[in-house]
Parts: structure tokens; sequence; C-alpha cells
């Protein structure tokens, strides 16, 4: 996969009614009305006073973008389905201007949340052109049901960079990054085709998810070398890319590559910092971004919040927390949940306890693991109980709750109690998921289980292992001391 992608790198009928035409009696109804429905946009006014005047349909020059609002605007399902019965009744499906119209019906109750009955109108279409299949296959990628989507996608008889701009990056966004990868390779070696600024902001968060530092630096060379603009979501994903894969400093010359940084940018580079465990870096960012004139937004405080729990600043994060509120951002369970963090990690378990207990909804699985996880740490046997109880409510079949608890009995010493909880994981039938460590060995990830044989190298590694444990034993080694520096 790596050499591959190296290589690149270089240079119907409806369902509904048909709706009776009105009478010519009603023109001077139509304009208080349209002024009064929720959906009273201009375009969709003008479509009702043209055919209220009794002109047809193939001539109402506010057609198209009638339909462009009701994409737009979630009120607008009825004019939707009053104009998908005009088109049926008005015939001439091979016309055009009729290919056009229901290839915009089909994206407007897609954006309507009307999949099924998108999927009706394309099924319906006698003709289609290659922008009628690639709003249906968004359509699909956009609800979620990739199986379908890539139904769709292998079934085109045409595809162009939208199509598999669009299959790359809905890929990328709902988990599947090594096929999104896989398709970027096919798109480029098989096809020839050139990826453009879309195709390369769904590879590099594909990348980003695997872990490819390697082939993430490669997409990085290509993107300078074509002169693409990082001021959009291309910097973004690339600024994401190398905090994921834990290259700060990478990331940070990235950022300072931007030109024109908006508050993504800032808010990727802020939450790198937090992540890797530098709350200093991350909390000054936030006062330059501010400095210069960018607002922060929700997801923002989210990572100033997470930095100041990984940093133990409890009286900054909520100082940070009050922050938000006074700029009108309301809190979300993300931010309530990095408090409860916050409290837990600096010790203040019965807090954290009391927070999670009140919130405004269901704290979930992640904010009670990771109060439990506190618990452990600080040996805190009570509260974990409590808390375990929570998290079993939350998610029963989880194992992270039997285990915990089961480490923090062992820890205080109660061993009678760590054994009675594994028996009772057991007697549930109930499997934690192993933690995994990774690395990245000539462009592919490898990933490692606690005493984990099934490697097809296991055997060499396990040889290797036994050969500098015997190293480090017989030599006398003392470790050299570095720091590591804090610039950015």
């Amino acid at each position: 996969m790596n050499n591959l992608a190296l290589s690149m790198l270089s240079p119907s009928t409806s369902g509904f009614p048909p709706s009776p035409l009105p009478s010519k009696a009603a023109t001077n109804a139509t304009a208080p009305r349209c002024r009064a429905a929720p959906s009273g946009d201009a375009s969709l006014c003008a479509f009702r006073a043209h055919h209220s005047a009794g002109h047809a349909l193939h001539t109402n020059p506010a057609l198209m973008p009638a339909l462009a609002a009701c994409a737009r605007l979630p009120s607008a399902v009825a004019e939707a389905e009053q104009i998908h019965a005009l088109l049926v009744k008005s015939g001439g499906s091979r016309a055009v201007s009729h290919v056009q119209a229901f290839t915009s019906l089909i994206r407007a109750y897609a954006r309507l949340g009307r999949v099924c009955d998108a999927r009706k109108v394309f099924d319906g279409m006698a003709d289609r052109t290659v922008v009628t299949w690639n709003v249906l296959l968004d359509a699909l990628i956009r609800d979620g049901d990739l199986d379908a989507a890539w139904e769709v996608f292998v079934k085109m008889p045409q595809r162009n960079a939208v199509s598999w701009n669009t299959i790359i990056s809905g890929f990328a966004r709902n988990g599947w990054a090594p096929v999104a990868v896989d398709l970027f390779i096919e798109m480029t070696v098989a096809y020839g085709l050139a990826p453009d600024e879309a195709t390369m902001v769904g590879f590099v968060s594909a990348v980003r998810d695997i872990g490819l530092l390697a082939i993430g630096k490669s997409a990085h060379g290509y993107v300078l070398r074509r002169e693409f603009s990082l001021d959009g979501p291309l910097g973004v994903a690339l600024v994401s890319m190398y905090t994921r894969c834990g290259s700060m400093g990478a990331a940070h010359s990235c950022f300072l590559s931007v030109t024109t940084k908006n508050v993504e940018h800032w808010t990727s580079l802020i939450a790198g910092f937090a992540a890797h465990g530098q709350p200093e870096n991350a909390l000054r960012l936030f006062v330059e971004m501010r400095q210069v004139g960018i607002e922060p937004n929700g997801v923002t405080f989210v990572a100033v919040l997470s930095a100041c729990s990984h940093g133990g600043l409890v009286d900054e994060g909520f100082k940070y927390f009050d922050l938000m509120r006074s700029m009108g951002i309301r809190p979300m369970i993300q931010h309530y949940g990095c408090l409860v963090d916050l409290l837990g990690r600096a010790g203040f378990l019965k807090e954290a306890f009391n927070l999670a207990s009140n919130l405004p909804e269901d704290p979930g699985f992640v904010i009670w693991s990771s109060l439990l996880a506190a618990c452990r740490s600080h040996g805190n046997v009570e509260m974990a109980e409590l808390t375990a109880s929570k998290l079993a409510e939350a998610k029963p079949s989880h194992g992270s709750s039997y285990v915990l608890l089961s480490n923090t009995y062992a820890r205080a010493e109660q061993w009678e109690d760590s054994k009675r909880t594994r028996r009772r994981m057991e007697e549930h039938r109930v499997a934690k998921k192993p933690g995994l460590s990774w690395i990245e060995i000539d462009g592919s990830v490898h990933s490692f289980a606690t005493a984990d044989k099934l490697h097809i190298e296991s055997e060499g590694i396990y040889h290797m292992l036994e050969d500098l444990k015997h190293n480090f034993t017989s030599a006398a080694y003392e470790p050299e001391p570095f720091a590591i520096s804090e610039q950015l």
C-alpha cells in the first residue's frame, strides 16, 4: 500500500398524490400566505406566484431556486412534496430541465431527512446524469448507509472527481479509513485521476485515523507541490493528522504555514497539545488565538478544558468554563465531562461524582469510566463502588467497570473483593476488549496486545525481546538524563 500511495504522490413514479392546480382566484391569497409561512423563502414565494398565475411548470423561472430552498429549509417538506407532484403531472421526464429538476428534488428530500423518498425519485427517473448519481451517493453517505452508498458507487455508469471525493471522504468520516485509503489508491493509480483539494481532505483524514505518519507526510508534500490552499479544511486535516500521529513539531510548523487561520485550525492544534500532555502550550495558544481576534467555539473549549484536566489546573478549568458561558456558548455534555475528569484527576472524587450525578442529561459510559479510572488511581474504594454501579447501568455488557473495580480492590489489597468481582464478570460472560499498542513500519501499522502471539512475526519478536532482556541485565547501564524543550 505504501509504494502505491507514494507513487501517486509523486509529480420514477411518486408515492405522493398529485395536487390539483390552483385556480386564478387563489392568486391574491398566495402572497400573504407566503409571508406567513415558516418556509416563506423569496424563491418559494416567486414559484407559487408564477404557478398560481396559471403558467406551465417548465416556464417557471423559480423552479430550480424553489427546489434549492426546499433543500435549505427544514420547514419546506410540504413544498417539496407539492413540487414533486407537479413534476410528475407535467410529464416529459426525459427533458434535460426535468432531469435537473428531479436531481434537485433528490437533494431536497435527502437534506430534509427523507432519504427513502429521495431513492424513490432516483429509481423512477428514466434518464440520469453523473450529477444525479452523485447527489444520491452523497445522500446515502450523509445517512450513514455505507453499504447502499457502495452499491450505488459500483453501479455508476460514469464517475467524476466528485464521485470519488464523496465516497472517500464519506468512508473516512464513518470509520472505514482503510477502505478510504484503498479507494484513494484505486482512484489515482488504477484510474489515473489527479486528486484535488477535496480528495486530499478525505485521504489525509483517513491517514490520520490509521496513524500512517509517513504517508501523511508524503501527502503533505504533494499538497505543497500542487500549491493547494491550507486556509480551509485541508489545512485543518493536515494539522489534525500530525497531532493524532503525535508529531507536534510538524503540526505546529504546518499550522504556522497557514496564511489565514480559522477557528478550526487553532482548535485542532490546541486539542493536539492538550492530548499530548502540553497544557501550557495549549492554553498559551488559546490566549494568542483570542488576541488575534478569532472567537472560540464550543469545540475549542472542549480542547481547553481537556488541557486543564491533563494539567491538573482545576481553578483554570472552571475559569474557562465560566468564560465559555459568558460568551453565550451553551455547555454540552462534552464540557461537563471535561469538568468531571478534571475534578477526578485532581482527587476531588466526591465533587466529581456529584457533578456527574446532577448533569442535565445522562453522563453516559465515557464520563463514568473516566471517573472510575480516577477512583482507581486515587485508591478510593467506596467511591469506586458507587461509580462502578453507575457505569454498569450505562453499559452493562462492557467489561471496563468490572476490571477497573477489581483493580481498585487489588490496589487497596482487598484481594477477596477483587477475585469476587472477576468471578462476577465471568458469570455474566462479560469480556473486556484488550488494549492495543501499535507501531508504523514501512507504511503499515502493526498492533499488539499484551502477550500477543498472533502476529506473523511473533516468534522473531519474542526472540529479539529475550536478547534485549539478556543484554540489559548483563550490561552495566545508567540512563542518561535529557530535557524536552517546551518551546513551540
